[in-house]
C-alpha cells in the first residue's frame, strides 16, 4: 500500500468503494498487523455481531492489534433487527458482512474463538482455542445481552494487553 494511501486512510478512516460509510481513524488498522478472534452464536446475526463490534471498537481504542469477525453455527440470512438497532443508538460501527457459518479457515486463522449460548462444531472444540461465554443472557433483551457482551470483551482486552498483545 503506497505510503500516501496509508497517510490518507489513517487520517480519513476507510471507506468501500461499494458504499460503505467512513470508518474512523481509530478504527482502522493495517491488516497485516492484525490477529484473528471469531465471535460465534447460533443464529450468527445478534449477539456475535455485538460482541464484534463492541471488541473492534475498543480493541481499536486500546490500540490492541486483534480485530474480530461474526459466524454462527447455523446461520439466520441477515443481521438481527434488534441488534442493528441496538448498536447504531449505542454509536457503535456494525460489522459489515452477513451471517456466516463457521468454517475450517475461520478456525485455522483465529487465535481465539469464542462459543456465545451455542455449541461449536468438533474441529472449533479440538483447535484448543476455544472457550464459552454460556453466561451471555438470550432472552433478556439488547441491553443484557449487550452488558454481559461488553464485560467479557473488557476482560479479553485487559489479558491480551498483559500478555503483550
Amino acid at each position: 500500500m503506497p505510503l500516501l494511501l496509508i497517510a490518507l486512510t489513517t487520517l480519513l478512516g476507510t471507506a468501500g468503494a461499494a458504499g460503505q460509510t467512513a470508518r474512523p481513524a481509530s478504527q482502522t488498522v493495517r491488516q497485516a498487523d492484525q490477529s484473528s478472534i471469531v465471535f460465534v452464536c447460533e443464529h450468527g446475526a445478534a449477539k456475535s455481531v455485538i460482541a464484534a463490534a463492541y471488541f473492534n471498537k475498543l480493541a481499536a481504542e486500546r490500540r490492541v492489534p486483534y480485530r474480530a469477525t461474526f459466524r454462527g453455527t447455523s446461520p439466520q440470512e441477515a443481521l438481527s433487527v434488534r441488534a442493528v438497532q441496538g448498536l447504531t443508538a449505542d454509536g457503535v460501527v456494525i460489522p459489515q458482512g452477513a451471517p456466516t457459518a463457521i468454517g475450517e479457515a475461520d478456525i485455522r486463522s483465529a487465535t481465539h474463538i469464542f462459543a456465545i449460548g451455542c455449541a461449536l462444531p468438533p474441529a472449533a472444540v479440538s483447535s484448543g482455542k476455544a472457550r464459552d461465554w454460556s453466561d451471555v443472557p438470550d432472552d433478556k433483551g439488547y441491553e443484557a445481552q449487550r452488558d454481559a457482551i461488553v464485560r467479557h470483551v473488557k476482560e479479553l482486552l485487559d489479558d491480551l494487553q498483559r500478555r503483550g498483545k
